[in-house]
């Protein structure tokens, strides 16, 4: 049967410009005549064992086998797609096509040809009815959008398909759980404060799950005990340990992953500020800075959570490593790399080979070859060093621990390919402040994160204030204003820049998703105060019920948390973090409580919608401690509870709903979820505490420039000095007398966001889709000081090869292994960390020779400055005594 085309009867309403009854006779002719093709094309297909061989190696080759020549052998989730397809029309089949050609318009994670197929195959006009391939390619990439997902790194990990009757919320489920968040918590707390830092990651817990899960199922007797009402525990059930399960477990100890933000203010109050600070304080003010970025969570899940766009690329190793584990069914079909085999291998040459970077030879760390050539050269040393330089060098570190420093294979290659094209521009702007003496930078290290005084000595804080630790003007007149290095000054004047840009720029590329945002917060804080909401507190309408992915209906099937849950745990938080503030006499004021929580509500969701798309990640600690040093001048103390809570709101609630979406993925029952979260994080409070009060009282030299095992606690170094000079001095005092220029950043930042704004709402189709301006200023901002080029380029050649190499010309090889790689060097860096320190660092067993020295060795290692202050007329740079600004 053969379809003559009219020109143009079929437009967007189904009918053609022309008046009168013959248009209108052509008009339904023309759609009965589509209709009796559509039924006879939809009822030709049967099972997926009647598809052409063509088209099941099109299927295939769609979903990732680069060689799809023998199609005997089908795959469980092609069989599992090509019944979907079976069942779909060619009509719902350019509807769903069309709805996705809005949804995914702007979506930089599609690359831009599947959108063009996309986009054709949407269309009647450009879809042949009578042909069958043609109708099986509609078919099947509609199919692939409604029944898996639009995403190869989603189709790669997670399993569109889901039995409710697995068992998740068990016994032996919480108790492996609760025992392994004790042990990682414990142990991430105490090596927190390390120079080097260790951190016992998702996927080394993953690894310690799978053989407690199996040994739990087979050898732990199936009894238990009655509770109430027909309800019991039982100590173990009759079923193997599933997939479900150990995701569940996975889930409860990452909630517990999330920085524990809180130590470093009680650390500063105790190490630094000599303020022995009682446990009932550092309680409750955990519990109220944990919980209310967990409350925050809930209301993000409309936003960041369910819609199919926020893919978390970063996340998805986990789900990928928990696939693996259970692909133990693989080596019986005869495939003798399993996704777990691969998985150990990686992780035992993971675990082997960082022993030769970290402790046998050095110089694959800090790769700073160029150096070696001309070692006193300064230019080529910083310009090209690793050390104390730039680190501009195209081969710069063999070190997992540095190349994986921004997550390459995982993170977007736009995304890294981005960030990395900011971290250049980033360099280029040092380059022109040092060389150009900007600030009398070039008496300083060109990238130090250190504040220094007008004689290039380290800057003392404590020498400018008095006995109640706020500024002496009489002695910082004596002493000297705080110095940025040049890497410093770009820094803090990208942050500047970034918040307003994110502003301006996310009101015009996310405006109906933040107007959306605010209209159904303020709406649900209302609904709290009326009778019917607790009236209908367990009703049966579900959150899920607008978004029509695979995942989200199958999620249905499972009761959602309600968002006034989360509502009542923010505000519990809330009147917990009231009376912490009055309570113990902190001289903080409650309206700048208040003033953080409303900077999380305006930056919220375009920070947590950007990191769901890109995997980019940025935090509000700098911007709550500038605006509070101006609201609070002079109150280091308060600076420091105001950022605390600032900060974590936004970092915790990342955190949760990371983990929200895994649950997504992997259909874990939402309340069940929420239940065990809720637990983890109370017990969390009292882990961390207790290994951070352990740790200052019995560690020799705790948070010492000399403690013998480098517990010399950097960060919360960091955390004093921002006190001080935020707090104690004020912004005020830098951006408008020693930085002046700083305060333009603010303008400079809000003005991009406009111009890129405009550009992208106005000019869309000359602005390219994969592109997101805040990730340049982002690359920026991650060429801070000391992280310099070296922890970026070869990162930028690990994620060309897998996010746009591996995955674009061999996909199904990418898809199996991709993540699973990824989980295995991270296991096997943190095991070899682990042995490397207490066999040889612990005790400081060094081991000299050339490839451990030559890094160190010349101008890279010693990172001294152009200029010598000794040689100034005066010893000093800038004004003298008594002229501060």
């Amino acid at each position: 049967m053969s379809l003559e085309k009219k020109e143009p009867i079929v437009t967007e309403t189904g009918f053609d410009s022309r008046r009168g009854s013959d248009a209108q006779s052509d008009s339904q002719d023309f759609q009965e005549h589509k209709q009796q093709i559509v039924t006879t094309v939809d009822s030709s297909l049967g099972s997926i064992r009647d598809f052409s061989d063509e088209q099941i190696a099109y299927l295939l080759k769609k979903l990732g086998f680069d060689h799809a020549d023998d199609v005997s052998d089908i795959p469980p989730d092609i069989e599992y797609i090509g019944e979907k397809i079976n069942q779909m029309t060619v009509e719902e089949s350019i509807s769903v096509l069309s709805k996705a050609t809005e949804d995914y318009q702007d979506d930089p994670n599609i690359p831009s040809d599947e959108y063009r197929e996309m986009e054709r195959l949407s269309c009647w006009d450009n879809v042949d009815i009578n042909n069958a391939n043609d109708v099986f390619e509609l078919k099947a990439l509609a199919g692939l959008v409604k029944y898996h997902s639009p995403y190869k790194e989603v189709r790669a990990t997670v399993d569109p398909r889901d039995d409710p009757n697995i068992p998740v919320e068990t016994f032996r489920s919480y108790f492996l759980a609760l025992i392994w968040a004790i042990i990682g918590s414990g142990f991430n707390e105490f090596f927190a404060h390390r120079l080097v830092s260790i951190t016992i990651s998702t996927s080394v817990i993953q690894l310690f799950l799978f053989p407690c899960g199996k040994f739990w199922a087979k050898y732990v007797p199936c009894v238990g005990f009655p509770i109430w009402k027909g309800k019991r525990i039982n100590f173990n059930i009759e079923s193997p340990w599933s997939a479900k399960e150990q995701m569940f477990s996975t889930l409860l100890f990452a909630i517990c992953t999330g920085t524990f933000y809180t130590h470093y203010n009680i650390l500063t109050l105790k190490v630094y500020y000599g303020d022995d600070v009682g446990f009932d304080y550092q309680f409750w003010l955990s519990m109220s800075i944990q919980f209310m970025g967990f409350g925050f969570a809930g209301l993000l899940r409309k936003y960041v959570v369910y819609p199919a766009k926020a893919i978390w690329p970063i996340s998805l190793q986990t789900i990928a490593l928990n696939k693996a584990l259970f692909s133990e069914k693989d080596s019986k079909n005869g495939k003798w790399l399993t996704g777990q085999r691969f998985f150990f291998l990686s992780l035992l040459f993971m675990f082997f080979y960082t022993w030769i970077p970290t402790y046998l030879a050095n110089f694959l760390s800090y790769f700073n070859w160029m150096t070696w050539i001309a070692p006193n050269n300064f230019n080529l040393a910083m310009i090209t060093g690793s050390i104390s330089g730039l680190g501009f060098n195209p081969i710069s570190s063999f070190d997992w621990n540095v190349i994986n420093c921004y997550y390459p294979l995982t993170t977007p290659f736009f995304s890294f390919f981005t960030q990395t094209i900011g971290a250049i521009l980033g360099f280029i702007i040092v380059v022109a402040l040092y060389w150009s003496n900007y600030y009398y930078s070039q008496y300083l290290p060109i990238f130090s994160n250190a504040l220094f005084t007008n004689t290039a000595e380290q800057f003392e804080v404590t020498e400018i204030l008095d006995s109640n630790w706020r500024l002496d003007n009489a002695k910082y007149q004596a002493y000297s204003p705080p110095y940025f290095s040049a890497g410093n000054i770009a820094t803090y004047g990208t942050f500047i820049s970034f918040y307003p840009m994110m502003i301006v720029y996310g009101f015009f590329s996310e405006t109906k998703v933040i107007v959306d945002a605010a209209k159904t917060w303020f709406t649900d804080l209302v609904s709290l105060f009326k009778k019917e909401t607790w009236q209908n507190w367990n009703s049966e309408v579900h959150l899920l019920d607008n978004f029509d992915d695979a995942h989200s209906r199958s999620m249905r099937k499972y009761k959602e948390v309600p968002d006034w849950w989360y509502f009542l745990i923010f505000l519990i938080s809330l009147v917990i973090a009231i009376c912490v503030i009055e309570k113990y006499h902190t001289g903080t004021p409650v309206w700048t409580l208040f003033m953080s929580i409303g900077f999380n509500f305006v930056f919220l969701i375009p920070l947590t919608l950007l990191q769901a798309v890109t995997g980019f990640s940025m935090g509000l600690n700098v911007l709550i401690e500038m605006i509070m040093g101006y609201a609070l001048p002079g109150n280091p103390q308060a600076l420091m509870i105001i950022k605390a809570f600032g900060y974590n709101i936004d970092g915790q609630a990342d955190n949760y709903v990371s983990n929200l979406k895994v649950g997504h993925y992997a259909k874990i029952p939402p309340v069940a979820l929420f239940r065990g979260q809720l637990v983890m994080v109370f017990v969390q409070v009292f882990v961390n505490l207790g290994v951070l009060n352990w740790s200052i009282s019995n560690i020799k030299d705790f948070c010492q420039p000399t403690q013998a095992a480098k517990f010399t606690c950097p960060d919360a170094v960091t955390y004093y000095n921002s006190s001080v000079v935020w707090g104690a001095m004020g912004p005020k005092k830098i951006f408008n007398d020693v930085y002046p220029v700083l305060k333009w950043c603010w303008l400079i930042g809000a003005c991009l966001g406009l111009f890129f704004g405009v550009w992208k709402k106005y000019l869309n189709r000359y602005y390219p889709r994969w592109f997101n301006p805040m990730l340049i200023v982002g690359g920026m901002i991650n060429f801070e000081p000391p992280y310099n080029l070296t922890y970026y380029i070869p990162g930028a050649i690990a994620n060309f090869l897998s996010q746009f190499y591996f995955k674009k010309y061999h996909v199904r090889l990418w898809s199996k292994f991709n993540y699973v790689l990824s989980a295995g060097f991270s296991a096997g860096l943190v095991f070899a960390s682990i042995i490397i320190f207490f066999a040889v660092q612990y005790k400081e067993v060094d081991l000299n020779w050339w490839g451990n020295l030559a890094p160190f060795e010349g101008l890279d290692g010693l990172g001294p400055s152009l200029k010598d202050v000794s040689m100034t007329p005066n010893g000093y740079f800038g004004p003298g005594p008594g002229h501060y600004p």
